[in-house]
């Protein structure tokens, strides 16, 4: 996820909160669902704190 900024990140981490579906986040930003669940989850980036949306 090289090419996600901390900030993409935080509203990835926005939109799992509000329940936007795995692939429609990950179509938008080009990520494998399986990144959208590490995200949630807390496995990657788990300093990110998600933006109020």
């Amino acid at each position: 996820m090289k090419h996600l900024s901390l900030a993409e990140i935080a509203v990835i981490k926005a939109r799992i909160l509000r329940g936007d579906k795995y692939h429609e986040i990950a179509s938008d930003y080009r990520i494998n669902q399986g990144r959208i669940a590490d995200l949630k989850f807390g496995r990657i980036f788990r300093e990110v704190s998600p933006v109020r949306l």
